[in-house]
């Protein structure tokens, strides 16, 4: 309940706000944000998985750094800016109408192709520049921005195939998956791969090129990552069931192949310690006293290694040792 002021108080408040010792925006009160939840377009993907594609995006960033500035010869840098959630309908609707936009197939392990495509949309600024370096050019900003040639869209396109191929690379820690460029469309509102209400991942890449920069954006549907992580989950487990039987089979190819190995089994009947005089003089029908009484069991070695206890006895008259106890 907010605090009630006494006349006296108010009175003071006036006087002090009229003399301007009081400043009336330090007595504003800041109403805290609140960020409105549509719940007719829950969020699909998970903090997790969010982290996880910026990781393996950041591993592509590098790789289009090292390739873009082989392809152009020019200083360039690749960045991860952004990484969110959205809805397909959202984000191709922010598109202009005319633009470079990459569709891409993804390839499982399985030989089978995504019904869905992610899309590679490169900005205007950052192709003409990229096209005035194909063609000879030092590299500079395209003032008047202007629909592509077809001389243009195709430079363009062996830029992109070398790009996209790359990107497959990067998901082999969680699965290997093969990438390419399906086409080039220039029109955003024909693109009809991806449903109007899907759910979407929009990756943001900065790209600096020489005192010029862009952006490189990556849509990728859930419904892609839905079954990467789903195949790669059962690739994992059949692995691990794989792994263990291999380790089974493993320990029965070495217990076969030592199986045939001589083991030298002494029964020892019990110790005693005597001189060397006594020894050099020992005759036949000499006693000699171990440290064992008759009733003992009998220590069976296994290559001086204690194994067995036993007790001694004979059988076809042959001494034998009957095994009573395991030690090892």
């Amino acid at each position: 309940m907010a605090e009630i002021l006494s006349q006296s108080q108010i009175d003071e408040l006036l006087n002090n706000l009229s003399s301007g010792d009081v400043d009336i925006q330090e007595l504003e009160v800041n109403e805290k944000k609140v960020k409105e939840y549509d719940f007719r377009s829950p969020k699909k993907i998970t903090k997790e998985t969010i982290k996880l594609l910026k990781g393996i995006y950041e591993n592509y960033c590098r790789m289009l750094t090292s390739q873009l500035t082989s392809i152009l010869r020019l200083m360039c840098d690749v960045t991860v800016e952004q990484v969110e959630e959205s809805i397909f309908h959202e984000y191709n609707n922010a598109l202009d109408d005319y633009v470079l936009m990459g569709l891409i197939d993804v390839k499982y392990p399985d030989d089978t192709t995504s019904d869905s495509q992610i899309l590679m949309e490169v900005s205007k600024p950052l192709s003409f520049v990229m096209i005035d370096r194909l063609l000879g050019g030092i590299g500079e900003e395209y003032e008047n921005i202007r629909d592509y040639t077809d001389i243009e869209l195709s430079l363009l396109e062996n830029v992109l195939k070398n790009l996209i191929k790359a990107m497959g690379s990067t998901w082999e820690s969680t699965l290997e998956i093969e990438t390419e460029l399906s086409k080039i469309e220039t029109n955003s509102r024909f693109i009809q791969s991806i449903n109007y209400n899907d759910t979407v991942v929009i990756i943001v890449l900065n790209v600096t090129l020489n005192q010029s920069s862009g952006k490189i954006t990556l849509c990728v549907p859930s419904s892609i990552l839905d079954e990467i992580f789903k195949k790669a989950n059962i690739i994992f487990k059949t692995n691990s069931r794989k792994s263990d039987q291999n380790i089974e089979e493993q320990r029965a190819a070495i217990m076969d192949s030592i199986k045939s190995s001589k083991l030298t089994v002494t029964g020892v009947l019990g110790k005693a310690q005597a001189t060397l005089h006594d020894v050099v003089h020992m005759q036949v029908g000499d006693l000699i006293i171990l440290d064992k009484s008759i009733d003992s069991d009998v220590d069976v070695r296994v290559d001086d290694e204690k194994w067995f206890e036993g007790k001694w006895g004979t059988r076809k008259n042959k001494g034998v040792v009957k095994i009573n106890n395991i030690i090892h």
